[in-house]
């Protein structure tokens, strides 16, 4: 049996939602279960900087990113790497996910900032990691639209 080469584009999706899943998995999940954990991994922002009702905030979309973009995302792996037709689906929705979720937390960013008990200062880590997360989700979409078909096609 010949098996057909991945496209560049296949691994980076691969790569980058392993990382995510870990990442999520270690500060989102844990955040639900165990906030001050998470924030001891630094994978979360203490009380003293966002507020009791920064805290709620994230531990929500911790939850939001437990039930849904994290199981998306697994579904989506397996399906890429069985070849199926749904995982551009599953992908796509990820990808639009990705960048939304990035967006979201952007702007909260901006608009949170000189709000009474906010005190978190963002550094260059947070703009690059959230538009990281914009750039790929963008051109996912983009790659899913005009090549997805490269993804799960079967070589000779």
């Amino acid at each position: 049996m010949i098996r057909a080469k991945r496209p560049v584009a296949f691994w980076v999706i691969v790569v980058f939602l392993v990382i995510t899943l870990v990442f999520l998995l270690m500060g989102q999940t844990m955040a639900v279960i165990n906030y001050d954990f998470a924030v001891q991994l630094g994978l979360q922002e203490s009380v003293n900087q966002i507020s009791e009702f920064g805290v709620q905030v994230g531990r929500a979309f911790g939850v939001g990113d437990t039930l849904v973009y994290m199981p998306v995302m697994v579904i989506s792996l397996v399906g890429l790497f069985l070849r199926k037709h749904w995982a551009l689906l599953t992908t796509a929705a990820v990808m639009g996910i990705s960048a939304y979720w990035a967006i979201t937390c952007i702007f909260l960013l901006i608009f949170l900032k000189g709000v009474p008990d906010y005190y978190l200062a963002p550094g260059l880590e947070y703009w690059l990691l959230m538009g990281s997360y914009v750039i790929f989700g963008v051109w996912g979409l983009l790659y899913l639209i005009f090549r997805g078909d490269r993804l799960i096609k079967r070589g000779t």
